[in-house]
């Protein structure tokens, strides 16, 4: 178990329970209308729109230390600082999810990016340092550590999450504020679908972490 794993142990937790009530959730989005499946959804999209942004980020942080401060990072790999840090992205996360049972609105009003505005600053800054200071090392003429291959391609995965998953989202209610005025052709026509691309997201860094692997060449 490495340190990095931890929090990606955590994340495939996340994106298994939150895939495997999808489709419970939109059966009843479109016909059942039950409200106690309407709360167990609004409660579960936390683990999706909280627990996701904040471990991808916990993971870049972590990469950030492994490929810019090696030497730090080799004296403190223990992995009690970061079980403390998932500990503390579950509390998050169950809090969130108490509150969208409550306020049912919540997951389609722009409160719930307030999780990604804290995460995406510090996925692009780990991801851009890492980045240049990978680009510097091949530029001395240095061969690539394993590790930092390693953190490389965890980066890599994670750039193409914030793009397709993580930035849509928080511009589109940035804009959809200034766009839309009325209150129900904004839930219709914007935080719904919005939604979109978060779920998408816990589907595509699982395929894109097996590939890293090698486990998807019998299906390529």
């Amino acid at each position: 178990m490495t340190p990095n794993n931890v929090f990606m142990l955590n994340l495939t937790a996340m994106d298994l329970v939150f895939l495997i009530f999808v489709p419970l959730g939109l059966c009843n989005f479109f016909l059942w209308h039950t409200d106690s499946i309407i709360k167990v959804s609004n409660f579960l999209y936390a683990l999706n729109l909280a627990g996701r942004p904040l471990l991808t980020a916990c993971i870049c942080l972590d990469c950030y230390l492994a490929v810019v401060h090696p030497v730090t990072y080799s004296r403190r790999k223990s992995l009690t600082p970061r079980v403390l840090m998932a500990i503390a992205v579950w509390a998050i996360t169950l809090a969130q999810g108490i509150m969208s049972t409550v306020f049912d609105e919540l997951n389609h009003s722009p409160w719930a990016m307030f999780v990604y505005v804290i995460a995406l600053p510090v996925i692009v800054i780990c991801d851009v340092s890492i980045f240049w200071t990978l680009k510097r090392s091949q530029q001395a003429g240095k061969a690539l550590h394993p590790m930092k291959k390693k953190a490389l391609q965890v980066i890599t995965n994670s750039m193409i999450m914030t793009v397709t998953a993580y930035v849509p989202p928080v511009l589109g209610y940035i804009l959809g504020d200034l766009l839309i005025s009325d209150e129900k052709e904004f839930d219709c026509f914007l935080a719904i679908p919005i939604l979109v691309t978060p779920t998408a997201g816990s589907a595509i860094m699982p395929l894109l972490y097996l590939d890293n692997l090698g486990s998807m060449k019998c299906c390529c």
